[in-house]
Formats: C-alpha cells, sequence, structure tokens
C-alpha cells in the first residue's frame, strides 16, 4: 500500500451553508438515494416510494408508490426520465413530466441490485444477487427501445452485483462490481461474455461502489465494504492504493459515501460520512488526500449516517438524505 499524504486545503471548494432541510416523515424509514433534476429533488426511500419535493422550497410535490420490494437504485436520464430497479425484479422508466405510471417496465426472473443505462439510451443493464437456486448471477442487457431482453452473461461475477456504471461517451462499455470483489470492465459491441471482458480488478474485498473519471473518462475508482479506496486504470493497473480511510486522522471517517468528478475543474473528489451525520471532502490527488470542506450543520443538519449525495457542480449546490429521515440543501458560499 503506498503512503498517504493527508492535508487540509480549504481555498479549493467554497464553504457549503445549509440553506434548507425537512424532516420527510417517513415513518421511522430513511433515504435510500437522492438525486435532482431542473425542477425536482428526487428521494427512494426504504418505504418503497419515490418522491418528488420542489427544488427551490423542498416541499413535496408527488409521491410514486414505484415498486412492491426494496428500490435498489435510482438514477436520472436527462432532465425528463428517472429509472428505478428494485428487488421485485423490475426496471421501470418514468417520465417526471407525467403524474401517470412508469412509461416502461423491464422485467426480469431474479431480484435487481444495480443497474445503469448507456449513454446513448439504446441499452439498460442490469445485474442481480446471487441465486441460491441456480448459484449465478446475472448481468441482463435490454434494448431500451423495445423493453425486450438482448442477452445475459451468466459467468462474468459470482456474488451479488453492487454497482454498474455506463461510459460517460461510448455506448458499448460499461463497469460492474461485486461484493466477490472484482471490477469488471466490457465492450459488449457483440455479446460474446468471454470477448466482451477487457480487463479485472481484483480488489480482494468485497466492492461496494466504482466509477469513471478523467477528461476522457480513462480510470476507474473502487470503494469497498471494509472502507478502502483505490484508483486504477481502465486496463487494471492500480495506480494508487489509499488504504483505509478511516485512519485519514484530520478528521472523523467512519465510512466512504462516494467520489465525484468535477468535469469543469477537472478535480476528483472522495466525499465520506460520519455516523453523527457530518460530511467530508476530499481533493484526491496521487498519494495524497486534501481536505477541502465539511458539511457539518450541528442540530440542523443531518443526525445520523448519510448515504446518498448528489452534487451539482456548475451551481455549486449539494442535496443530501440520511437515515435520520432528513433531506437538507447546501449551497457553496461562491
Amino acid at each position: 500500500m503506498s503512503t498517504i499524504d493527508v492535508q487540509t486545503c480549504t481555498n479549493i471548494l467554497p464553504p457549503f451553508q445549509l440553506i434548507k432541510n425537512i424532516e420527510l416523515g417517513y415513518n421511522d424509514g430513511y433515504v435510500f438515494d437522492v438525486t435532482a433534476n431542473s425542477q425536482y429533488a428526487i428521494t427512494s426511500a426504504s418505504d418503497n416510494f419515490i418522491r418528488l419535493y420542489d427544488l427551490a422550497t423542498l416541499q413535496l410535490a408527488q409521491t410514486i408508490r414505484s415498486h412492491d420490494c426494496k428500490i435498489s437504485q435510482m438514477k436520472l436520464k436527462s432532465d425528463q426520465y428517472l429509472f428505478t430497479v428494485s428487488e421485485d425484479s423490475t426496471l421501470k422508466r418514468w417520465d417526471l413530466r407525467t403524474s401517470s405510471g412508469p412509461v416502461q417496465c423491464f422485467k426480469y426472473k431474479k431480484p435487481l441490485t444495480a443497474f445503469d443505462i448507456n449513454c446513448n439510451d439504446t441499452m439498460a443493464i442490469a445485474g442481480t444477487e446471487l441465486s441460491f437456486d441456480d448459484h449465478s448471477v446475472d448481468l441482463a442487457f435490454f434494448d431500451t427501445r423495445h423493453t425486450s431482453l438482448l442477452h445475459t452473461f451468466t459467468e462474468s461475477h459470482n456474488d451479488d452485483i453492487t454497482e454498474i456504471r455506463s461510459h460517460p461517451t461510448l455506448p458499448a462499455q460499461f463497469l460492474s462490481c461485486s461484493t466477490d470483489g472484482l471490477i469488471n470492465n466490457y465492450d459488449v459491441t457483440d455479446f460474446d461474455e468471454e470477448e466482451a471482458l477487457i480487463s479485472v480488478v481484483n480488489s480482494g474485498s468485497s466492492v461496494s461502489k466504482t466509477g469513471y473519471f478523467g477528461p476522457e473518462a480513462e480510470y476507474l475508482y473502487c470503494m469497498t465494504h471494509i472502507e478502502t479506496f483505490s484508483l486504477h486504470t481502465l486496463e487494471g493497473d492500480l495506480i494508487c492504493d489509499y488504504g483505509d480511510i478511516r485512519s485519514i486522522g484530520l478528521t472523523k471517517v467512519d465510512y466512504a459515501i462516494d467520489c465525484s468528478y468535477d468535469p469543469i475543474s477537472r478535480r476528483f473528489y472522495l466525499i465520506t460520512g460520519s455516523i453523527e451525520g457530518i460530511v467530508d471532502f476530499f481533493h484526491v490527488n496521487l498519494g495524497q488526500l486534501q481536505h477541502c470542506q465539511q458539511l457539518n450543520a450541528g442540530n440542523y443538519g443531518h443526525s445520523d449516517i448519510v448515504r446518498s449525495l448528489f452534487w451539482n457542480h456548475s451551481t455549486q449546490s449539494i442535496l443530501t438524505g440520511g437515515e435520520d429521515g432528513r433531506l437538507c440543501a447546501w449551497q457553496g458560499q461562491l
């Protein structure tokens, strides 16, 4: 493992101020995911509902009973469409301009744990948990124009799939990661499972999240369930191993929330949290983490684990959702 230098550098990001917060009233439920389009702040919650809040006021605008089982993930595709995937074995597309039901429903035979839509919205990729019936883990590929199943991969992973990330500009390329410790990099121009696998990162531990970063999305990051963090090339080579981020020392870190790449400044950030609901931002350099800013509004902010965060880099505005059932809006003070 590399020796990591941890510094404080508060001029990379502006300080963030809490501007709104609301108790969501989920009956002891909590927020799974939070995102936003130009009109709404959007949450998924442990009660299987999607809720839309007016972005300016955080007042509830619409409630959607989206799935019969746990919502595994939700993601926006453009300003118009929201996708949700669930352990009820469905992937749904919602048109946020209407208040009717889903405009598309993709059905599979196993509970779905992760998904993404490719960059030109022609293919949906969904991953499953480990099936105890046939001891397999599937990647399912759907045609988004007809909701039809295109193909399945059954040998790429051998435990629950935790994340799928489509390449931002290449529609046939994507990443998948799993609790089996692997991050796989694919090109599915042809649906040959053996030929499609370009490279593999073996983290040695259960992987919680992965994603692309860099001006050309030429790198990937790896986060594990034992809170280690590392960077790799798309060919699978290790760039930097930061080890256990809980040992950073400058501030209390109990877990990683996610990473975020700012295409405007071309800076890459690690975002962490504490069990008290404090969120910290670190600028990621090779061999170095620079502590930039913190979201901490005392009794007015979060009081429990924050697992979900949406960051609009162009406006320096942030939404956070926590296990305290609270939604908070933050604004960078430029």
